[in-house]
């Protein structure tokens, strides 16, 4: 068996955003391979909620990117999966596991996903932010080149999570638009902060860049 952790990555959105949208994010861009979805079980408790989805994809797309001479898997055409969460309002936490269903006896593989608030999780705190971390188990039966084929997969799956976080990214962003960012003034900025002492100055990252600029340009 081998297993793999991902980097951490933030979300610049509060838990309660993230955790909003993450059941609703198929469609989007970034998973036209995800033909449908639907919810076997739905159990609302006092501070959790329960699901389990099966979510049917065409041949996933680490397993379209892997070498042809794991043709077993590269002509893999659709893969049925279960995927259960748990939502924890007290702890302010999402956990996902999602495991293949077919299929199994060339491949298991199961992921484990965690969104965490890394602050109060206030949906209309500006600072609110979520970190993602992720970790696959991957178990193959190739025989004597297991460990070589569990490689490669670790590999192509490791390529396709980018474009798992821009899915949800920009359902995101269609949602509760563009992140907001805080930057502290500065003394180049001396005179916003006579016009508002203490104060800290929202603006996106165009925005911010842009009077960066002019401010550097004016000095020069």
């Amino acid at each position: 068996m081998k297993t793999w952790s991902a980097a951490p990555h933030t979300f610049p959105y509060s838990f309660n955003n993230v955790a909003t949208v993450f059941w609703d994010r198929y469609p989007n861009s970034y998973a036209k391979h995800v033909l449908s979805e639907d919810v076997l079980e739905c159990n609302v408790g006092k501070d959790q909620i329960r699901t389990k989805k099966l979510v049917v994809k065409k041949g996933a797309s680490f397993l379209k990117s892997a070498p042809q001479w794991m043709s077993r898997l590269v002509n893999i055409k659709v893969i049925p999966t279960i995927e259960e969460c748990i939502y924890d309002r007290l702890t302010g936490t999402l956990t996902t596991y999602t495991r293949n269903v077919s299929f199994r006896n060339l491949f298991h593989m199961e992921e484990k996903c965690i969104y965490a608030s890394t602050g109060d999780g206030h949906a209309l705190d500006p600072m609110a932010r979520t970190e993602l971390t992720r970790h696959l188990y991957v178990n193959v039966t190739y025989g004597r080149i297991n460990s070589l084929v569990e490689r490669v997969l670790v590999m192509t799956f490791n390529k396709s999570v980018k474009r798992t976080v821009l899915g949800l990214t920009e359902r995101l962003e269609e949602r509760y638009g563009s992140p907001i960012i805080q930057v502290p003034f500065r003394s180049h900025l001396a005179g916003f902060n006579k016009l508002y002492p203490g104060s800290l100055l929202r603006a996106s990252t165009a925005f911010r860049d842009s009077i960066v600029s002019k401010l550097r340009f004016v000095k020069a």
